[in-house]
């Protein structure tokens, strides 16, 4: 399969012995073909952690357009993301902070 590249957003989930991880954000920083895992840096902390590609979802940068109950959404760009105990995946939109 391919490699994530180095520098991509993600998000931790499916993590069991880190469960407290879950739901985090961070940046790939390195991958290891000798033990196919990626050493993701979160954002929050700065802290490591070595995860399996299966506990990884890369975050999209998308664009909104179309949200009629909410138009001032519309042209927005956004990080998308899963929010693992909701089960929903959610837009962050920083320029919105």
């Amino acid at each position: 399969y391919d490699i994530i590249p180095l520098g991509t957003a993600v998000s931790l989930r499916g993590l069991i012995s880190a469960g407290n991880h879950n739901g985090d954000r961070g940046v790939i920083i390195q991958y290891s073909s000798a033990t196919q895992r990626y050493l993701v840096e979160l954002g929050e902390t700065g802290e490591t952690l070595s995860v399996k590609p299966e506990n990884i979802l890369q975050q999209i940068h998308v664009k909104i357009h179309g949200i009629i109950s909410q138009p001032n959404l519309n042209g927005c760009t956004g990080l998308v993301w899963y929010t693992e105990n909701k089960y929903r995946y959610s837009i962050y939109i920083a320029s919105l902070e």
